[in-house]
């Protein structure tokens, strides 16, 4: 079990950080502003940071939520090409490719494996709902920002930012024409990158254009023996087009066009840490069947990743009086075609298990904002969105049942079916107000009310090859028609059904917030925000209940909801600014995915969680063109019911065949994150400048499986990156290398149980699988403006 801290501990620890931070920005600070030569400097102030995350272009300071945000500049000047590098720099954020989904979290609350789920994190490029979690995977190109919005979001971002939103931001065209090229390679993993941009305007008709092409080639890092190559290895191709067209001020349209294809060969897995009678079973000498030496060695099958998605937006704003009504249409459609070994070794188990996916979304929102700066600021919209998935997969048994006794020899030849489709209609209203009570306090109030319809249908079939003979043999149980059936189900906890069913819900999420700013250095807010996420279909559920398997799945899943409070502190002047708050977020009918021991996973709705904490952060100014920065956070998360838990290997279920987890912690979040860094820039003449910059990233143990077992823990680490730069040419020009995971930590990002592991051992034993983040690696990368 992982005990938390009681409201005291937690009450002391928060006083502590704070205390401790305060006071070291504070000591800096003073530094900064003593001393013959400060005075005789010219002053010299921190760049203000410009988001979007009410809707609104505001400073990062007059935002009075928990709040992150990275520029276009950092994130190229460090290297990141994919959502997950944004981890390294916001604590309380976590964000993974897995296997087989990927996944966002903020402050503990993720989304489990299971592409019926909505994501907890919202997800939006240039406000267009990316609610699907194969969407994590898109490559970022040519960014103008990323904000990180921690806490529920319902009433600007909508229902299903239940956790938090990742706000998108992507590069727009410019008044003046622009080019550049890019080009990067790391050598110790083969990785190449190449981006294009070229940017302008067509004449004075007020046009505008932006064009955008990138690719990247990575051969990989972990070396498979069984098919004799590299992995992951990923391939992408991203073309992005856009046009912009001003009318004097009095409106504006902006169409984007996007297209990528993103693929990727093989995991960064291994299987790892055999226990009982599986070592002499499979990975013993002198010819191991199972490699679970973790040293980046791996055998398995064939696994790859195809995805091709193409977005198209346009946005339109008009001038209506004072106010503004800007229009955001969107359209979303994207394929996924997936072949998987998911028994995760080079025995041939579940081999060439197929997975597809296809989605369409459309989407519609209008909304009015007034101009700002008045006693009274509103934004009132309205949205709709409908969406179309289908979803298909196929299980197949591989030859290495044939050579085993019966009755597990029966299934050899066989393999399952799976359809899953499910539509979905979604309106909202909302509104939100800033009243100015007075010069110092701004009270805000918003709602948004939802309603959303879904229709879904799932079958699973299971079906015997040419040469299965248990399809021909009688049954021992009434309820399956054959041997085969039965092994299925018993075995593998799979059998066939056909269920289907619609569902119509409400939610209303409303939102209060104080803010008080005695003067324009420091802000104080508090908040209380409810949020709700959609309830839907289980589309990776085996069975359904009360058929006769060891344990039965699930079809249709509740909606979750949240209430959230925080209290925070901002405080800026032309050299330091400092952000903090504390915030409790109470969790009902929480959705969980959990692995069935066997072939599937099954959703709950786990009772309710409690995940409450502090989030610092803060930059200095230390001099001209050296800037310190740091950020932290404290996590304490708690499940307050959750009887259904799975057991992991060894463990005695204390519920049924379930374990309780009340009590407990969740996954993949360590109680204490961080990062701290610098960046530093300075003339070497006329014509060379020079910077270099260091980030390290620290992030206590925390527990990379659903099932809590002990042996799938990462016991915690501090990843280290640095970049040095030398450019000229008044900025025509730049290289640079990049280097991350410098001290080559070899880190967990997630694992469990060998699927079918305890089965083939009789339950005497057990082995693990892990994904690993990525070694060591340096890049060199030159740039050029034109």
């Amino acid at each position: 079990m992982q005990n938390t801290p009681g409201v005291q501990n937690l009450g002391d620890t928060m006083r502590n950080t704070l205390t401790s931070t305060v006071a070291s920005i504070a000591f800096i600070a003073t530094l900064l502003q003593v001393g013959p030569a400060a005075a005789q400097q010219e002053p010299i102030q921190l760049d203000e940071i410009t988001v979007t995350a009410q809707k609104r272009e505001q400073t990062l300071q007059d935002v009075p939520i928990s709040i992150s945000a990275m520029s276009a500049e950092s994130i190229e000047e460090r290297g990141f090409d994919n959502l997950t590098d944004l981890t390294s720099m916001v604590p309380n954020l976590a964000i993974d490719e897995g296997k087989i989904d990927s996944t966002l979290s903020i402050r503990g609350v993720i989304t489990g494996q299971n592409k019926g789920f909505e994501q907890s994190v919202g997800m939006y490029v240039d406000g267009i709902s990316y609610g699907r979690s194969q969407l994590v995977r898109l490559p970022i190109v040519d960014l103008q920002r990323v904000e990180v919005l921690r806490g529920p979001q319902p009433t600007l971002f909508g229902k299903n930012a239940i956790a938090g939103a990742l706000n998108i931001v992507t590069a727009k065209p410019t008044d003046d024409f622009e080019a550049k090229l890019s080009a990067s390679h790391e050598f110790e993993h083969d990785e190449t990158g190449l981006l294009g941009v070229i940017s302008g305007p067509f004449g004075d008709s007020g046009l505008k254009g932006r064009l955008v092409a990138s690719y990247r080639d990575l051969e990989g890092y972990v070396t498979n023996t069984y098919l004799n190559r590299l992995e992951p290895q990923r391939h992408e191709t991203y073309f992005r087009g856009q046009l912009a067209w001003d009318n004097d001020g009095s409106g504006d349209l902006n169409l984007k066009v996007e297209h990528a294809q993103f693929d990727t060969l093989g995991y960064s897995s291994e299987p790892n840490r055999p226990v009982g009678t599986y070592s002499a079973l499979f990975d013993g000498s002198p010819f191991p069947l199972v490699d679970t030496v973790e040293d980046y060695r791996r055998a398995s099958g064939e696994v790859h990743s195809f995805n091709d998605i193409t977005n198209l937006v346009l946005t339109a704003n008009f001038g209506l009086g004072d106010d503004t009504l800007t229009s955001v249409s969107g359209f979303v459609k994207y394929s996924t075609e997936e072949v998987l070994d998911v028994d995760f070794t080079q025995l041939l188990i579940f081999d060439g298990t197929n997975q597809t996916e296809h989605y369409e979304q459309i989407s519609q929102e209008f909304r009015l904002t007034s101009p700002g700066g008045e006693r009274l600021d509103y934004i009132a919209g309205v949205y709709f969105q409908s969406s179309d998935i289908v979803v298909t997969d196929d299980v197949r048994i591989g030859s290495f049942f044939a050579s085993l006794p019966p009755p597990n020899s029966f299934l050899a030849d066989s393999f399952s079916l799976r359809h899953f489709t499910q539509s979905s209609d979604l309106y909202s209203v909302f509104a939100q107000a800033d009243f100015q009570i007075s010069d110092i306090v701004t009270l805000t109030a918003g709602a948004r009310y939802s309603n959303e319809k879904k229709d879904g249908a799932r079958s699973l079939a299971i079906f015997g090859g040419p040469t299965n003979v248990a399809q021909r043999l009688p049954s021992p149980h009434p309820a399956y028609p054959n041997l085969l059936q039965f092994l299925w189900g018993f075995g593998l906890n799979m059998k066939g059904h056909s269920i289907s069913g619609d569902r119509s819900e409400d939610s209303l999420d409303p939102l209060i917030r104080l803010r008080i700013a005695p003067n324009d250095t420091v802000s104080f807010h508090a908040s209380y925000t409810q949020g709700s996420k959609a309830g839907g279909f289980d589309i990776r559920s085996n069975s359904i209940a009360g058929q006769p398997v060891p344990n039965p799945g699930t079809f249709e899943f509740e909606d979750e909801t949240a209430e959230n409070y925080e209290v925070g502190v901002k405080f800026r002047n032309d050299r330091v600014e400092f952000n903090g708050t504390v915030f409790r977020t109470d969790y009902e009918d929480l959705q969980t995915s959990l692995f069935d021991g066997r072939a599937g996973f099954t959703v709950q709705n786990a009772s309710a969680a409690t995940t409450q904490g502090i989030e610092v952060d803060g930059r200095v100014l230390a001099a001209e063109g050296f800037e310190i920065y740091g950020a932290a956070a404290y996590l304490d998360f708690e499940f307050t019911d959750f009887p259904k838990g799975q057991c992991h290997f060894g463990e005695a279920p204390n519920n049924g065949i379930y374990c309780n987890r009340r009590g407990f912690g969740t996954v993949f979040a360590p109680k204490w994150s961080g990062n701290v860094g610098f960046d530093y820039q300075r003339s070497l003449s006329n014509s060379f400048t020079a910077d270099f910059g260091v980030n390290a990233e620290y992030r206590s143990k925390y527990f990379c499986s659903g099932s809590y077992d002990p042996r799938m823990v990462e016991n915690g680490y501090t990843r280290v990156s640095a970049q040095v730069g030398i450019s000229g040419g008044a900025g025509k020009w730049r290289v640079s290398l990049i280097g991350n995971n410098l001290t080559d930590e070899r880190i967990m990002l997630g694992g469990g149980s060998l699927p079918l592991a305890t089965l083939l051992t009789s339950n005497t034993g057990v082995a693990y699988d892990s994904l690993y983040s990525r070694p060591r690696n340096v890049t060199l990368k030159v740039d050029f403006r034109f």
